[in-house]
């Protein structure tokens, strides 16, 4: 069985993916600043504790991130609702109607970064589930 240190690293390498390619998805789209600003904070946490990972041992690894600041900013950010945010803005942005083909092509841009979030979340719930079951 892999150690939880190597574990937390494969995890946060999936979020680092995941969050790069939705970052790539939404990059210089106006009407999507709130999910560039969700994968930057999230990439940017990534990148601290990966950090902190290099610099303890195995032994201390479990202790050490728990108590890591970093893996609490990883956990508040499960709770940001960016997709009712652009859903808003996209909507009121034009007179929405579901069934023209703008709405249609709207709706269908939305369902897929809301399904690249949700992966982002519950890769950091995997990630926080196995720190706490270390305790």
């Amino acid at each position: 069985m892999k150690s939880v240190k190597k574990r937390f690293k494969k995890m946060l390498g999936d979020i680092d993916t995941s969050a790069t390619e939705l970052a790539a998805l939404c990059m210089d789209l106006t009407l999507l600043i709130d999910i560039q600003e969700f994968t930057t904070k999230v990439l940017t946490v990534v990148d601290k504790l990966k950090l902190q990972c290099s610099k303890v041992s195995k032994e201390e690894f479990s202790e050490t991130i728990l108590a890591s600041e970093a893996l609490a900013e990883l956990e508040e950010l499960i709770d940001t609702d960016v997709i009712s945010t652009i859903e808003e803005r996209f909507f009121s942005t034009l007179n929405y109607d579901a069934d023209h083909p703008v709405g249609l092509f709207l709706q269908q841009v939305l369902n897929k970064i809301e399904n690249r979030h949700k992966l982002i979340i519950a890769q950091i719930q995997q990630l926080l589930t196995v720190c706490t079951a270390q305790e």
